[in-house]
């Protein structure tokens, strides 16, 4: 490469090295343009080499982008946050995370006639490992240790490859009711409301889902619980799908509807049996509970679901209805519950939805403890119901009002506080014989932290 005569000889210098480098060493591409361009307007070099040095730089750059992308594609990458721990491969066909949460509880109550008794106790205590392998197959596995024993939550393996459907199989939860889509980490108060006494929960089968921008279906078809025995009966079994859409779906203003159904199968060889605490788990006294109902046929469970979110007020409400067979039995019986309730967060935030699950999600503070901040403070109220009592079967009724106050210290630290006003009438005759309606008042705190 020939250089201009009147080119000081540092110039000469640097543009040896750079030219020999094809100046990849420079990491901001359009300062080494610019450069080169100066050069070229002053007459330090001519048109001809200012092209050749601008393609050579050029052509030097994508080959190092390339050896840098083949030299870390198995480069593992570590991350820790608010997600918990996270491992993924360079190239991202691999990846795994590793959380949990721990939920502590602490509840006093001023009994009617029945006695709950006050106490504490771990709400949850669970570890969880999930991840993808080669981007389109996904697994979870997650074990509560609360109550001094292990109880199985999520175990599944799934597949994503097809667009935006998914298949699931293993033991999770049945496509049923928006509060119980809705992590326990997120919900507004302590205890889901009295009529989850309906909702399947978790069991072990296939299901498929699939979402658009503002609407998502699932179904699958489940036996009931885990069964790790060696019994001759029949596990009983269910198909239960759920569909939702939300007109409305931006970021701070949502509208959601959505409906379930599930139809409960059992052989002939299984039992069934609804009862709830009284929205406060430390006790676990049922005021409401239907006794053993043998010999069913089947049972066939709706639900219906509502929410808006204006900002930092929200609303929400479901009904659920559980309709049984039962054989040679006189009149088949027909429960019901429902729930609705409003929340407004005092310092602006609002409660995070998504429109793909249909479920609501984690909120996060505009100011956070321990970086100067006060954290997110909610107010909530809800009422809910549930009616155990239909053609003989004397399970009682329960209406419970509910006021809330949750503190979100950080995205992943919250402390709650419930305060339930429950009232039965009357409280179920199968259990407590002559005990009549009551009003029973609970005050429970919760402090949770989840990684």
């Amino acid at each position: 490469m020939k250089f201009r005569r009147r080119l000081p000889m540092l110039h000469c210098v640097f543009l040896c090295v750079a030219g020999s480098f094809s100046l990849p060493a420079l990491s901001d591409d359009s300062a080494m343009d610019d450069l080169l361009r100066v050069l070229r307007d002053r007459g330090a070099i001519s048109a001809t080499e200012y092209e050749q040095l601008r393609h050579s730089a050029t052509a030097d750059r994508e080959r190092v982008s390339r050896e840098v992308s083949e030299a870390t594609k198995d480069t593992v990458k570590v991350s820790t946050g608010k997600s918990g721990l996270k491992v993924s491969s360079g190239d991202g066909d691999f990846k795994f995370q590793l959380g949990g949460r721990a939920m502590v509880d602490v509840a006093f109550y001023d009994k009617d006639k029945t006695r709950l008794g006050n106490g504490a106790e771990v709400r949850r205590a669970r570890l969880f490992a999930r991840g993808t392998v080669y981007h389109d197959w996904f697994y979870k596995a997650q074990v509560d240790f609360a109550g001094n024993s292990t109880s199985l939550k999520d175990i599944y393996l799934g597949y994503s490859g097809l667009d935006s459907a998914k298949i699931k199989i293993g033991h999770f939860k049945e496509p049923f009711s928006l509060e119980e889509q809705t992590s326990s980490k997120y919900i507004t108060f302590m205890e889901r409301g009295l009529p989850n006494a309906f909702s399947p929960g978790r069991n072990t089968g296939l299901a498929v889902s699939t979402h658009g921008e503002r609407w998502g279906a699932a179904a699958g078809y489940f036996f009931d619980g885990v069964k790790n025995g060696s019994s001759s009966k029949s596990q009983g079994w269910g198909a239960t799908g759920r569909v939702h859409f939300a007109p409305l779906a931006d970021k701070t203003r949502v509208v959601h509807l959505g409906a379930a159904a599930s139809y409960r199968g059992s052989d002939g060889d299984n039992e069934i049996r609804f009862r709830e605490r009284p929205e406060s788990h430390v006790t676990s006294t049922r005021l409401v509970d239907t006794g053993t109902i043998a010999a069913y046929d089947n049972q066939t469970l709706y639900g219906l679901e509502a929410a808006a979110v204006l900002g930092p007020f929200s609303v929400q409400g479901e009904y659920m209805r559980a309709s049984v067979d039962v054989s040679g039995q006189g009149s088949d019986p027909d429960f019901s519950g429902w729930y609705i309730f409003g929340s407004y967060f005092l310092t602006g935030e609002h409660r995070p939805y998504k429109a793909s699950s249909g479920a609501f999600g984690r909120v996060k503070p505009d100011s956070v403890v321990g970086k100067g901040g006060t954290g997110a403070w909610e107010i909530a109220a809800r009422y809910s119901s549930i009616d155990l009592e239909d053609s003989g079967y004397e399970g009682g009724e329960e209406d419970n009002i509910t006021v809330g106050l949750n503190w979100y210290a950080t995205p992943n630290v919250r402390f709650m506080a419930n305060y339930v006003r429950a009232s039965t009438d009357p409280t179920s005759p199968e259990k407590f014989a002559g005990a009549g309606d009551e009003d029973v008042n609970l005050f429970q705190l919760r402090s949770q932290i989840d990684f």
